[in-house]
């Protein structure tokens, strides 16, 4: 496998997703990875997409791949499931990354900052989400329902990351969405959905991984529109409310009474800290997985 730093030029794959009202993200996405985004390596844009014509259609870096606009939340919750019916190709490829329609690079991110090391053990590469990368785990927005395959208890985990950028070496990746797309399955089929969807079974194979199998970056590489940060933005979010009308793709969140805030509060900022010692003294844990 090259690395980030030989002579060999690797070959990456960009997984993307747009259908339905999300195409409008791709002209802007494409430009600016396409410019920016690992410059050293040769890339191939796999777009899984509904629309029948897209901006760079015919383009050689860019492959389309027929994919139905699923409803919200299958439409996230199922990606694992989209990547594998490109397996064959997908394992042509040194890296694969997955990044969201939403994202835009508006700097030049460069292999040896941003791939994972395989020489180093790394394999997957991961990203900070950035609501939580000066908080503790038992204050994570983890699924905390034991039905739930992607469940963690309090007192378990380690760091918090995002599911709308991340990746690794083919073999790596590749084995990581069949473990996800199989436990997202079995969930489903019990009528279970993960609380924050691919995010969470993402952040439950993470926290069954070896720190050193996964190299972490942070919130720079996922940088939400508007938001100040102590990095430099790298790879910005943007507002997809700007460009959708999130309402109509997700449905109108349910507006919280004076009282419900206040619980609501209360279990983001003390309760977690009593369950954290509650799990430990249970002695709850997660299995390693290290594939």
């Amino acid at each position: 496998m090259p690395s980030p730093v030989s002579d060999a030029r690797p070959t990456v794959a960009v997984l993307y997703i747009c259908t339905g009202k999300y195409t409008v993200f791709w002209p802007d996405f494409y430009k600016t990875f396409r410019q920016n985004f690992l410059p050293e390596c040769d890339k191939t844009f796999f777009v899984f997409t509904d629309a029948p014509f897209l901006a760079f259609d015919g383009e050689p870096d860019v492959r389309r791949v027929y994919q139905e606009a699923y409803d919200w939340p299958l439409s996230t919750l199922l990606r694992f499931e989209m990547f594998l019916t490109r397996e064959y190709e997908l394992k042509s490829f040194d890296y694969l990354f997955f990044a969201n329609a939403n994202l835009l690079c508006q700097q030049v991110v460069t292999a040896e900052e941003f791939l994972p090391r395989p020489e180093q053990g790394e394999v997957l590469l991961v990203v900070q989400q950035p609501g939580f990368w000066d908080k503790t785990p038992p204050f994570y927005s983890y699924d905390r329902n034991p039905r739930c395959r992607a469940y963690i208890p309090y007192n378990c985990g380690r760091d918090y990351v995002s599911g709308g950028l991340n990746g690794g070496t083919a073999k790596a990746f590749l084995a990581m969405c069949h473990v996800l797309a199989k436990r997202t399955d079995e969930d489903l089929a019990e009528g279970v959905i993960a609380l924050w969807h691919d995010e969470s079974q993402l952040n439950r194979y993470i926290a069954e991984l070896d720190p050193a199998r996964y190299r972490l970056l942070t919130p720079a590489y996922w940088y939400p529109e508007g938001w100040h940060l102590p990095f430099e933005p790298k790879i910005t979010v943007r507002d997809k409310s700007k460009w959708i009308d999130m309402t109509a793709v997700k449905g109108k969140k349910r507006e919280l009474s004076f009282a419900a805030r206040k619980w609501d509060a209360f279990c983001q900022n003390y309760l977690p800290v009593f369950l954290a010692v509650r799990d430990t003294l249970m002695l709850k844990h997660l299995p390693r997985h290290d594939p």
